[in-house]
């Protein structure tokens, strides 16, 4: 699996260079999924349909990691194709309230607007970022894509 080597100035550079019209294009073809680990085995759950109508109608400033609604099923046939670094800028002084839209930020103009990327998780953790009065932190996603046979 990959991970792109990026730079602080690089994230702000790409903060909000997705618009929110695009952004809801891509969710009509990439899940945004959930992670779970039980023993060594990682499945990825669906945001429910429901769930997933409340991001899309507003992926910035909506953030997917309180209470999100997950389907009962496990999404198959997928497999890791990198882990990206995303901005996250809260709306409050030291609460981490990442959203969809920043995720998109980050994800490459070629890989976005193709086939290959399939599903999209956010992981857990995050990284303070210093003399930002605990307004700006970094954090990552993995990028999912299909098994290939």
């Amino acid at each position: 699996m990959k991970k792109e080597k990026v730079s602080i100035s690089g994230l702000y550079y790409n903060y909000g260079n997705v618009d929110d019209a695009n952004i809801r294009k891509c969710l009509n073809n990439i899940k945004i999924v959930i992670q779970k680990k039980t023993g060594n085995k990682t499945q990825y759950y669906p945001l429910t349909d429901k769930f997933l109508k409340k991001v899309s109608k507003k992926p910035r400033n909506f953030s997917i990691r309180f209470d999100p609604t997950i389907s009962k099923d496990a999404i198959t046939g997928l497999e890791k194709y990198k882990t990206i670094t995303y901005l996250v800028k809260s709306s409050s002084r030291f609460i981490l309230k990442p959203d969809i839209g920043e995720v998109f930020d980050q994800i490459r103009f070629d890989e976005l607007y193709c086939d290959k990327l399939k599903a999209i998780s956010l992981n857990e953790g995050y990284e303070l970022l210093p003399d930002t009065q605990g307004e700006h932190f970094i954090m990552t996603a993995t990028l999912l894509t299909t098994i290939k046979k």
